[in-house]
């Protein structure tokens, strides 16, 4: 196996933004490009279309009305009108012939990647995303097998003996210190989470949003779970995370071996993998404010592998690994960024992962246009 793990600055990283308010201005907007009649008056939308190029133009107009209007916003639209002109002639290019009839997917999430969709053609549409980054919904940690059990610590579930060993360094850390100043309460970062060491008890008295007082032994077998109690833990070693990062390390690098495995697995199944990377059965368009796509049909698509996971220079709450997929013979690839962080601080609750957006896809078999 020729995987390398070499690691990346989470920097170089945009993370995409999240679209509510512009995605229908956006959608409609382009709609507009392909099948407006005069300029859209929010006041007058089926006016402003020539009916006989949408389906089904009572259920579309009525999404507008119902979608659009509310939220009309004159820039946003406009932009999205003029990103259609420029579009299209290239997707009149790359297509043999150009749609006549267009529809409107409205408020649906489920169904369909195209937004807007093109009738009796070829080529299913355009999947419209407002923010830069590029964002698949079927892309999650469910879908690339990383998401662990639920209720289990993604780390402990992947790889629990060095997260044992990881935490036990930690809490045996804390517990020396507030040892060493017995009866002192002891916050690393703020007052709120808090250990105690209490001499007549020989006993810890931790302070979370719960407060537990436990013997040495009670708290060391107690690390496979994370718990509201052990947030001060978590305090301390992000505070100290400089000097005590090697705690961490082994854990992070063998995340990353794991991630490889499990991931290779996953895009080894080819229906997995194409709803994963949101390949359909007919080829769309992809278009964002700076760039479009043509999206090939499952049938044109050639064979992708994981090519390595790098993983970025961790913080101690959050972790960032950068999974490069492609063609087996390309020296480029696309990326995926899965990052995971304990939300509610580090050992409290468990940490979430979530998949931040798809770089360079072209590399993985999607053409770019523009």
């Amino acid at each position: 196996n020729n995987m390398r793990y070499t690691q990346f600055k989470p920097d170089t990283i945009n993370e995409g933004g999240n679209s509510s308010g512009v995605r229908y201005n956006s959608e409609v907007g382009l709609l507009h490009t392909f099948a407006g009649a005069k300029e859209f008056d929010p006041n007058d939308v089926a006016g402003s279309f020539d009916l006989s190029k949408l389906e089904n133009p009572e259920a579309v107009v009525a999404g507008i009305q119902k979608f659009l209007v509310p939220d009309y916003n004159e820039k946003i639209f406009s932009a999205w009108r003029n990103i259609g002109e420029l579009y299209q002639s290239h997707m009149a290019s790359k297509l043999s012939t150009m749609p006549t009839r267009f529809g409107w997917v409205g408020g649906a999430n489920a169904g369909p990647v195209a937004d807007v969709e093109f009738i009796d053609h070829e080529c299913s549409g355009i999947s419209v995303k407002d923010a830069g980054g590029i964002t698949l919904k079927n892309l999650t940690p469910k879908s690339l097998g990383i998401d662990g059990e639920y209720g289990i610590d993604v780390f402990a579930y992947h790889a629990e003996e060095d997260y044992v060993k990881m935490k036990q360094a930690i809490f045996n850390d804390v517990m020396d210190l507030a040892q060493k100043s017995p009866d002192t309460r002891i916050a690393p970062i703020t007052d709120k989470y808090a250990i105690t060491y209490l001499s007549q008890q020989d006993k810890f008295y931790c302070e979370g949003k719960n407060k537990v007082e436990l013997s040495r032994n009670d708290i060391l077998n107690s690390v496979s779970k994370n718990a509201k109690w052990q947030r001060v833990f978590g305090d301390w070693f992000q505070a100290n995370w400089s000097t005590k990062k090697q705690y961490a390390e082994p854990l992070y690098l063998d995340i990353a071996k794991t991630f490889e495995k499990v991931i290779e697995n996953s895009l080894q199944d080819r229906a997995k993998l194409t709803t994963t990377l949101a390949f359909e059965d007919k080829s769309y368009f992809y278009a964002t404010p700076k760039s479009l796509f043509f999206v090939p049909s499952i049938t044109d698509l050639d064979d992708i592998t994981i090519k390595n996971i790098k993983y970025g220079e961790p913080d101690g709450t959050s972790q960032k690994y950068l999974a490069e997929i492609g063609m087996p013979g390309s020296i480029e690839n696309a990326a995926i960024i899965i990052y995971i962080r304990y939300a509610n601080g580090m050992f409290e609750t468990n940490p979430t992962v979530r998949i931040q957006s798809l770089k360079n896809p072209e590399f993985i078999g999607w053409q770019k246009l523009v």
